[in-house]
């Protein structure tokens, strides 16, 4: 190997890398040049607003079981359709 100036060089570099990293991407430079414009949160009024009281409960339960019918229907149609055609 090396020798001693090569394992110096190694530590110094294991020691310093790491420090000068989070001098770098942690100052308040970066943070407002890169990080700050980024907009990582949706806006509130976008966000899907899950029900909370039991009436809500009750009728989001209501529209899921119709969506769900109204998807089950559509695929019967479609798999009725694609036998007709076959025959």
């Amino acid at each position: 190997m090396g020798g001693p100036r090569l394992e110096v060089v190694k530590f110094g570099f294991y020691v310093f890398f790491p420090v000068g990293v989070m001098l770098y991407f942690g100052g308040p430079d970066f943070y407002n040049n890169h990080v700050k414009s980024l907009k990582f949160w949706p806006d509130y009024e976008t966000t899907y607003k899950p029900p909370t009281t039991s009436d809500e409960v009750k009728g989001a339960l209501e529209t899921m079981k119709a969506q769900r019918e109204e998807r089950w229907k559509q695929y019967r149609e479609q798999q009725q359709q694609q036998q007709e055609n076959k025959q």
